[in-house]
């Protein structure tokens, strides 16, 4: 048994209906039956907190005597069926015609609400087996019965609704995808998660036109929804930032993220490039005027709201950011100023005397919104039903209570839930919706914190990838300084970091996206090679060598293009040289650089191609420069080693041709005949020859 839709209050002389879907799969309809039981008005916000528990309410007040056969109750178009139960104050008798099924009577009884018979009365709701089975199902609502003056200081609630999707990775997309979209580095979210917010929308925009409400809208969401296909909800948007002071679309960051997390890691640079960039995105979508900025001044922002906590460095990050108010849970506060059990803004100093105002969060109606996924209707009336006994804690004061009911972080936008919710606020005699900007207006002097409010939230990162997130910064402005051209390209690939930053990812997660992201970035620097002869000859010292570099991109890019080598000297007489050069879109571009070589041989050319500023590389290449000249130095010393060689030959033929000529002539003397004259002395060979006979 469900709860489709109830009356959000009771006055005098009127109905209480309750519009139930009942079915099941052991019991026929004819054998189901509904009982009702009315307990006596709470008296205290801790007995509406146990009056949504499964114990004991009590003695009631008024209850059905046997059960409501299911299919004598007047059957909706809808679906289910309506109980239309009459209130009667006393033992009055009903004078509804034809007789109703059951009429509720309040009767006073001892330790009821002290504004009895208005208050806040419990119901508890029960489909039986009415052949004697167990019960089947039940739940229990709340009867809220007015005698409220219309002019009642009536209770004020902000009620904030993220209108936000979380993208997580895409599983293994092509560089082609990556290439024609870089959004499909992301998974596509379901056909259902659209749809609910897309039903959410349309039910804040045009069926409770006139209730207001704060919309946290992510610019990840918005982007995801700026199709032709959703060009009504985004035209919806539009017509409720166009509308100030009935509906307001509070500056949030591009995806919601842990504000803690980034400053405590140092990405407070991150932090600020998700405000900036989420206003930006839902400005131009919806046509929402940018926020105001005063020169030299961050721009106004309005109240950082949030389901987590914040410390003294991420406060004082957001209040740089341009945001001069915090909404934090309460339980996220050492204490807070209150007025019974609403809360008030006070002002809070964090570092270099920067100061905000503050208000918290109420913690259990933040707890309604998915308190019953699968009965929403019932979670939002009950959530009425608390703003109720909160009224009634101080009923008509003279001066203004205020409370805020904030969606939890990570909630699932339902329209089953809006829809009862700002129903049963509009027109609401008890409490009054207000927008955020509208609550802390309401209280121009933030009250004194006598008991030293602080912020007890301690920061940490919870796994945050910081080093992912870092070096895909660095890449994205790379190529942001590299294609001046492709700017809203270039914004795209920064979003996909942003995307990974999302606090309703786990880490693993987050670092799925960045990975994909890098791979989107790397996709672009891809169309860029460096090419060219893969060997240059030289026939000379010095020549011209090609550097070829070719650009399939669709947009001009400005480089920075590098050569170095160990064994060649280029233009500015080193071995390490750079120039700018502009690349014409899908083109091979031919750079010539003149080098002069040191000596003949093969030599290793390396090319690299960067962002003109920062170390970010697009492209690397190699070539091989051979050199077949032959240099002075090695002319010179050639030819010396062979006049060298060429003395050494003369002078070495020349000592041996010396004695060479003394042996031959001694063989001439022996050959020739004896001369008439002695020899002289001590000259010539003795004479051996014989005596004459």
């Amino acid at each position: 048994m469900a709860l489709q839709s109830q009356t959000g209050w009771v006055v005098e002389g009127q109905a209480f209906d309750l519009h139930l879907r009942t079915s099941s799969a052991t019991v026929p309809t004819a054998q189901l039956g509904i009982t009702v039981a009315v307990y006596p008005c709470l008296s205290s916000i801790s007995g509406f907190d146990q009056s949504l528990g499964t114990g004991s309410l009590g003695t009631p007040v008024s209850s059905t005597t046997s059960a409501l056969p299911v299919d004598s109750l007047r059957a909706l178009p809808t679906g289910g069926v309506d109980l239309s139960m009459p209130v009667v104050v006393g033992s009055a008798s009903s004078a509804a015609t034809p007789a109703p099924a059951f009429t509720i009577h309040l009767l006073p009884v001892t330790g009821q609400c002290r504004s009895f018979p208005a208050g806040v009365f419990p119901v508890r709701v029960q489909l039986v087996d009415t052949s004697g089975g167990p019960v089947l199902g039940s739940f229990t609502t709340h009867l809220i019965y007015s005698q409220a003056p219309a002019t009642t200081q009536r209770l004020r609630v902000a009620v904030v609704l993220p209108l936000q999707i979380t993208q997580g990775a895409s599983r293994l997309p092509t560089t082609t995808e990556l290439l024609t979209r870089p959004s499909a580095a992301l998974a596509t979210p379901t056909v259902g998660t659209v749809d609910a917010l897309t039903a959410t929308v349309t039910t804040v925009a045009v069926q409770h036109p006139s209730v207001p409400v704060t919309l946290q809208v992510s610019g990840q969401t918005v982007g995801l929804l700026d199709t032709p296909a959703h060009r009504s909800t985004i035209n919806q948007l539009g017509d409720l930032a166009a509308a100030p002071g009935v509906d307001e679309l509070t500056a949030a960051p591009f995806t919601p993220v842990d504000a803690n997390a980034l400053v405590d890691t140092g990405l407070s640079a991150e932090l600020a490039l998700q405000v900036a960039r989420g206003v930006q995105v839902v400005d131009t979508a919806t046509g929402r005027a940018p926020p105001q900025q005063a020169a030299g001044q961050p721009p106004d922002l309005g109240a950082w709201i949030t389901g987590g906590g914040l410390d003294p460095a991420a406060v004082g990050s957001l209040a740089a950011d341009g945001f001069d108010q915090v909404v934090l849970p309460a339980s996220q506060l050492s204490a807070t100023p209150t007025n019974g059990s609403t809360t008030s803004p006070f002002t809070l100093t964090v570092a270099r005397g920067t100061t905000v105002s503050v208000m918290a969060s109420d913690d259990d109606l933040t707890a309604r919104f998915s308190a019953d996924p699968g009965n929403p209707a019932l979670a939002a009336h009950q959530l009425v039903a608390e703003l109720a006994q909160l009224y009634y804690e101080l009923p008509n004061g003279l001066t203004p209570r205020a409370v805020m009911a904030v969606a939890p972080t990570g909630w699932n936008d339902d329209p089953a839930f809006v829809d009862a919710l700002l129903g049963s606020l509009d027109g609401n005699p008890l409490v009054k919706a207000v927008t955020t900007a509208q609550l802390f207006a309401l209280f121009p002097t933030p009250a004194t914190c006598r008991s030293g409010c602080r912020l007890t939230s301690s920061g940490g990162s919870d796994g945050l990838p910081v080093a992912a997130i870092q070096a895909q910064r660095v890449q994205v402005n790379g190529f942001a300084v590299s294609a001046v051209g492709a700017h809203t390209l270039g914004l795209q690939l920064g979003d996909l970091v942003l995307a990974g930053e999302a606090v309703a990812l786990r880490p693993s997660q987050q670092s799925a996206v960045l990975a994909n992201a890098g791979d989107a970035i790397s996709a672009q620097f891809g169309q860029l090679t460096v090419g060219g002869d893969k060997s240059v000859t030289l026939t000379a010292r010095s020549g011209r060598v090609p550097i070829t570099i070719v650009s399939t991109a669709p947009y001009p890019v400005t480089a920075t293009l590098t050569l170095s080598s160990d064994k060649l000297l280029f233009p500015n007489g080193q071995t390490l040289w750079s120039e700018q050069v502009n690349l014409v879109p899908r083109y091979s571009n031919v750079k010539y650089v003149r080098v002069q070589t040191r000596t003949s041989g093969d030599f290793r050319l390396d090319v690299t191609l960067h962002a003109p500023v920062g170390p970010v590389r697009l492209a690397t290449g190699e070539l091989s420069v051979r050199s077949t000249s032959s240099s002075v130095v090695g002319v010179a010393l050639t030819v010396g080693a062979v006049v060298v060689l060429a003395v050494w030959w003369f002078r070495t033929s020349r000592r041996r041709r010396a004695p060479r000529g003394v042996d031959e002539a001694d063989e001439a003397e022996g050959d020739r005949p004896p001369s008439d004259g002695p020899d002289p002395v001590g000259v010539g060979p003795p004479d051996t020859s014989p005596a004459a006979p």
